[in-house]
């Protein structure tokens, strides 16, 4: 009879493993940790999260590499798509492949979307002219100031050639001057431009460019735990926190 139930209990868990590593993993919700302070405000290092991946419609594995001969599936360059349940809103956090590197996932929040003109003066990001003030968590500091926000795309000439992966030439060729006299950039057709929340200290769409939408991997939902191993103690009251 003992033997019966451990063989039971087994099988039981196998089911909910192959039911989250095949299909819910995959398509529907994964686990990410947060390694840097570059969303330090909303987010610190050590934070682990649940991305739900269903609503920017996952990518299909391997179609990056060999396409189906018939399909009615979205994508390009980057793969194949499942089918979105939603848009992707500003201001949610995202995660997504980083660009420069898409063995890397990144943790950023979308600000702009296709159109937009976006620059930042004086610590204050504009869009379509307008200061945006509704992300309030966004930390600067005082101390160590970033070229990056307090004149952008008007520092790229000072940083070309001392910022890693810095997309020079693609941010340049997409900027205009705004009516009011300011050089902004335009957020081309399908992309999105993403900031992180530590202003002075995010390496984000001020730096390798927009994102494409293909690449978005889900929306961050909820810290499930908190702790940088070796230093000090879990943060228990990080867990189960909404992330805004």
């Amino acid at each position: 009879m003992k033997v019966s139930k451990i063989k039971d209990w087994i099988l039981q868990l196998s089911l909910a493993l192959i039911i989250f590593f095949g299909f819910l993993r995959p398509y529907v919700i994964e686990a990410f940790r947060i390694p840097t302070p570059s969303m330090e405000g909303t987010m610190l290092v050590g934070d682990h999260l649940l991305v739900l991946k269903v609503e920017e419609g996952q990518q299909i594995p391997w179609t990056d590499r060999m396409r189906p001969l018939l399909h009615n599936f979205r994508g390009d360059e980057y793969g194949l798509l499942m089918p979105a349940t939603t848009e992707p809103v500003v201001g949610e956090i995202l995660i997504f492949k980083y660009p420069a590197g898409m063995q890397k996932d990144f943790v950023k929040r979308m600000v702009a979307v296709s159109g937009d003109t976006v620059r930042v003066s004086n610590d204050t990001l504009y869009v379509n002219g307008e200061p945006s003030s509704d992300w309030a968590l966004c930390y600067q500091d005082e101390f160590e100031p970033s070229l990056l926000d307090i004149a952008w795309p008007d520092c790229l000439e000072e940083l070309y050639g001392r910022i890693q992966d810095l997309a020079y030439w693609e941010i340049r060729n997409n900027c205009i001057m705004t009516e009011d006299n300011h050089l902004a950039y335009v957020v081309p057709e399908d992309h999105v431009f993403m900031m992180g929340d530590n202003r002075d200290h995010s390496s984000d769409s001020r730096v390798w460019g927009p994102l494409h939408v293909d690449l978005i991997k889900g929306e961050a939902l909820v810290t499930y735990w908190s702790w940088v191993p070796g230093h000090s103690f879990p943060k228990f009251e990080r867990v189960a926190r909404l992330i805004r």
